[in-house]
């Protein structure tokens, strides 16, 4: 193959790879890169040149001498310059610091601009490099060693900077960032030694369509089960879209409770649900606007003309999640919570979207039952906070006495004696203040820091206990709450049971609290955790009772001795006292001590005692106090 036939050749590949790319970018960490389109144009460049110079060395075109000097020495600058090229785009890939990459390349920079300034400047004396009219030899003069030298230089550049980073690249790309230099090398050794560039030309050719087609292999994926994109190729469309400054909305979904949904109903009718639902978005949006970015969320990228389009999709979305779905004759109802970006309004970068997105999830996590956010700017401040309270979260487990524990008393309602305690963790942060559990609770859930925190609670509250004689004690135990987040280890019950018996407490003295919610969520695990408890004499209590499923099979099945009923249905009985009264004679009847929270006034302490209930927790007897003052109290109350 000669010159013209190789370069042509490269032309048309080049061509047809750089028009894919400009319509669909490459990801920058996906092994391909936002710089691929601009080496795909500087490549076609040095082609068009290659073409111009073999048209002019088989006298098929007569350049005057001034074009023919300016053609030669781009064509003289082209090699470093498409090899610098080729330098910064394989750091990009094996580099993951960017400024690393960017102070690298900037060194490598400078010799080039060098190189171009000198060669440019003595186009007319032809000194440093001279004209060659036969377009064919590397003449042996200064400027041809300078170019040379900073063409190898390239080369070992790429070489080291990927043996540098080999433990973090995988499989084919650490393959292809080992072959890039060394082929390049043995090109550029071809082309000194023999003055053809015909190995130089085919060996850019061939790392182009490799990078280019290990770049589509990773970037292309589809989701197997319901057939959709995936959050990939949702990242390469908002890549075109601030590209060309498109207006578009993009709408995340979250399915509410899905874990929950494949415990319940099995893995299966889980599986049947993403397909269904996946099969309706696709009615709203085209194939190439529904994407599933993860296990329980979908998107859709909607090209918005008006500021209507995002809520006339949701709206169709409610309407249709308020109707049942048929999987496997089983008739079940899904909920969603949606939250909405508008680009560009509300993000003109990827960037801003990425942060924004973050936000959002956030948002729909710690907002459950909230069927939809709409992201603005001004929700930033709100985000700020959430993530300096996460910060503190995790300082305040490196630095445990930034971890409080208040103990709201429980009472007798006969007697209004002291019986009992309810543990309620605070968070006292160096920067932050004075944190309360609504602040940081549902954050702490969602990081996986509760888990930690649940410990440090509970050595805590040992230590409490260790400070407070058994013997003529009014206290039988106390009690602090468990997340559904605890759950996740499989050995929970061993962790709590181990710090118990490290601390020197006697279990019996200890008792947990556990939502409705939570025994939803990971039924077993709970049941499983109970029962093991349990006969360490551990006391459970069903918590926030009245505010969920009320599961009758938690209510049977489960190993608790406490119900809590929540202060929402205590004051609602006020209205209604005999729903208070049959719900206590049920409890009661089942072998269960009822408490009632949130007794705030009199007149519920009244009520509370008519309807038979045995304790009460409030603000009328007393708030959540500091372990000092608590101390003192069941002194007093001895």
């Amino acid at each position: 193959m000669n010159y013209f036939e190789a370069t042509l050749l490269s032309m048309v590949l080049m061509l047809a790879i750089l028009v894919d790319v400009l319509r669909f970018p490459l990801l920058k960490k996906d092994r391909g890169s936002l710089f691929f389109a601009e080496l795909a144009i500087a490549y076609s460049i040095f082609l068009v040149i290659t073409i111009l110079i073999c048209l002019g060395r088989e006298n098929i075109i007569s350049y005057p001498i001034g074009i023919g000097r300016i053609l030669w020495a781009l064509h003289f600058l082209s090699f470093p310059v498409l090899l610098g090229m080729w330098m910064h785009f394989n750091a990009i890939n094996v580099i993951d610091n960017e400024k690393l990459v960017n102070l690298l390349s900037l060194v490598h920079a400078i010799p080039l601009v060098v190189l171009i300034i000198i060669t440019l400047i003595d186009i007319p004396q032809q000194r440093f490099y001279p004209f060659n009219p036969g377009y064919e030899h590397m003449a042996p003069v200064i400027g041809t060693y300078y170019m040379v030298s900073l063409c190898f230089f390239f080369c070992l550049a790429m070489f080291l900077s990927t043996l540098g980073h080999r433990k973090e690249l995988q499989g084919s790309f650490l393959f292809i960032s080992m072959l890039l230099p060394i082929a390049f090398t043995i090109s550029f050794m071809t082309f000194y030694a023999t003055h053809i560039h015909v190995m130089f030309v085919m060996v850019n050719s061939f790392m182009m369509v490799l990078y280019y087609l290990i770049g589509q292999r990773d970037s292309i994926r589809v989701d197997s089960l319901t057939g959709l994109p995936s959050y990939t190729l949702l990242k390469r469309k908002l890549i075109r879209i601030f590209r060309l400054r498109s207006s578009y909305a993009v709408i995340f979904l979250d399915i509410e409770n899905f874990r929950y949904f494949n415990s319940r109903y099995g893995q299966f009718l889980g599986d049947q649900m993403l397909a269904k639902l996946a099969e309706f978005l696709k009615t709203i949006g085209r194939a190439n606007e529904v994407y599933r970015v993860s296990d329980d969320q979908f998107c859709i990228c909607l090209p918005s003309g008006a500021d209507e389009t995002a809520k006339i999709v949701t709206d169709q979305i409610k309407e249709r999640m308020n109707q049942p779905w048929d999987l496997n004759g089983r008739t079940v109802f899904i909920q969603v919570n949606m939250a909405v970006i508008n680009i560009p309004q509300q993000a003109e970068t990827m960037e801003e979207f990425k942060q924004a997105t973050s936000r959002l999830l956030l948002e729909i996590k710690m907002l459950r039952n909230k069927s939809l956010i709409i992201y603005t700017r001004e929700s930033t401040v709100d985000h700020e906070r959430k993530m300096n309270i996460i910060s503190a979260l995790r300082e305040s487990i490196k630095f445990t006495e930034q971890i409080l524990v208040y103990y709201q008393p429980i009472y007798d309602a006969k007697t209004e004696q002291l019986v009992s305690a309810e543990a309620l963790i605070r968070i006292d942060d160096l920067h932050l203040g004075f944190l309360k559990p609504d602040e940081f609770i549902t954050l702490a859930e969602q990081t996986g820091l509760i888990m930690q925190l649940t410990q440090i609670m509970l050595a805590k509250v040992c230590r409490f206990i260790k400070q407070i004689p058994e013997e003529n004690s009014p206290l039988s135990h106390i009690a602090m709450n468990l997340s559904s987040e605890d759950f996740e280890s499989k050995v929970i019950g061993k962790t709590l049971l181990d710090i118990i018996e490290q601390e020197g407490v006697k279990p019996k003295r200890i008792g947990f609290e556990i939502t409705e919610s939570v025994v939803l969520q990971s039924y077993e695990t709970v049941s499983e955790v109970m029962v093991e408890l349990s006969l360490k004499k551990i006391a459970f209590a069903l918590d926030d009772f009245g505010t969920g499923y009320s599961n009758l099979r938690a209510l049977i099945d489960l190993p608790y001795d406490y119900v809590k009923l929540d202060k929402s249905v205590i004051h609602a009985a006020m209205a209604k006292p005999s729903m208070l009264l049959l719900l206590t004679e049920m409890l009661q009847k089942m072998g269960k001590c009822v408490i009632a929270e949130g007794v705030e006034t009199k007149e519920q302490l009244s009520m509370v005692r008519s309807a038979g209930i045995e304790r009460v927790q409030g603000y009328y007897f007393s708030k959540p106090l500091e372990e000092e003052v608590f101390r003192d109290l069941i002194l007093q109350a001895k």
